[in-house]
């Protein structure tokens, strides 16, 4: 009697109404999830293009870190952001008279406002701020043509300033040359001409990001 039952109700009213509320419901979760999808999407679209770019690395004052024609992923940060030892994008355009017309270099944070840093046959040596000892910087990451040709009389780091070097120590036009050949600009470059760091994932999986970023 109950079969029967439900064979009625198969063809009545009722069970179509019925159908179409569990269709229409499953379409609302259908079109609920996919506008929470688009909306987080949207969301990281909006987080990643505000907060990361790219760069071309020109040249080879980076080498071996980086290579001449190597795409990029930079974090946008100001002077407040870097620390010793990244990976920094600077605007120079202010500078152009003493850059050849660059407009934008890429180097390695060796010290910031209050430092002192030198260098003695290759081997660089900061007091850092508040402190009244220098000390060997270990940095794996140089690479020297001649090492022991390697020098630079010692940079007071100034309020608001901070001091880059190349990798490529032997080949890199840097803050050393702030007081060379005459070529004078007043004081070291300033922390706000930083524009962006790259981060150490950026450059470890830089091929990965290359192809994302860039299509190739």
């Amino acid at each position: 009697m109950l079969v029967n039952m439900d064979k009625d109700l198969r063809n009545s009213d009722l069970y179509e109404d019925k159908f179409r509320l569990k269709e229409g419901q499953s379409n609302i979760r259908f079109y609920s999830i996919l506008l929470c999808i688009l909306s987080l999407l949207m969301a990281f679209h909006a987080y990643w293009t505000m907060n990361f770019g790219g760069v071309t690395v020109s040249g080879s004052s980076m080498y071996k870190t980086l290579h001449s024609g190597e795409q990029l992923l930079m974090k946008y940060a100001d002077g407040s952001e870097a620390k010793r030892g990244d990976v920094i994008v600077v605007y120079v355009g202010d500078y152009a008279e003493f850059t050849d017309g660059t407009e934008y270099l890429i180097k390695r944070l060796i010290a910031v406002e209050g430092d002192r840093v030198k260098c003695t046959d290759g081997q660089i040596s900061i007091m850092y701020a508040g402190t009244s000892e220098w000390v060997e910087l270990y940095e794996p990451y140089a690479y020297y043509v001649n090492k022991s040709a390697y020098d630079f009389a010692e940079y007071m780091v100034d309020k608001g300033e901070i001091f880059f070097l190349g990798d490529n120590r032997n080949n890199s036009t840097d803050s050393r040359y702030q007081e060379a050949y005459g070529s004078r600009l007043k004081d070291l470059y300033k922390a706000e001409d930083i524009v962006g760091v790259v981060p150490n994932w950026a450059i470890e999986y830089q091929n990965i990001f290359e192809k994302i970023l860039f299509l190739k």
